[in-house]
């Protein structure tokens, strides 16, 4: 079992580098259009992106992020790292990529691998609001995979109850 949880992990970090590198390769050319309906696999990330700063060079914020959403994280100064006292730190959930194209009728494997955040409430719904994966728990370290087909053009919305606005991820279904 570690050996498959390392094995993720690797292959997630490689996505996420080909990704920052742009080679994603999610997206439809033009070669795509009017084909026919193909398999379709999308692997994503729950992360947690953060950053840090000091009050020298920049005052926190006057409304602590966490309380707008708890899809936001922030430490205040002196809280952030006891030896800096001036350091503070914000962060934010997210999927990755959180945007991702497919086209009508494809049939599409969602893989989600769960690196930060320990429980994540999550669901697919489609353009019209019908839920295609049903609102379960996702827990940290583990990786989530689900089969459906894409029967409507328009936006599925992937969403993590506990963590919107910010951990939201999008695929566009496009007409053939």
């Amino acid at each position: 079992m570690q050996w498959h949880a390392i094995g993720a992990v690797a292959r997630h970090a490689a996505i996420v580098t080909g990704i920052s590198a742009g080679m994603l390769t999610g997206f439809p050319t033009a070669a795509d259009v009017g084909a026919q309906p193909r398999r379709h696999s999308i692997y994503m990330t729950a992360v947690e992106f953060r950053g840090s700063t000091s009050t020298d060079k920049l005052a926190p914020p006057s409304i602590d992020p966490s309380k707008l959403s708890q899809g936001y994280t922030y430490k205040a100064p002196g809280q952030a790292d006891p030896l800096a006292p001036r350091r503070w730190e914000v962060g934010s959930f997210q999927f990755s990529p959180s945007f991702v194209t497919a086209y009508l009728d494809d049939s599409i494997m969602l893989s989600v691998f769960i690196a930060d955040g320990d429980h994540h409430d999550v669901q697919l719904t489609d353009p019209d609001g019908r839920v295609v994966i049903a609102k379960a728990t996702w827990d940290r370290g583990r990786e989530y995979t689900k089969f459906f087909q894409v029967d409507k053009v328009g936006d599925y919305h992937l969403e993590c109850g506990i963590h919107r606005p910010s951990m939201t991820a999008t695929i566009m279904v496009l007409p053939h």
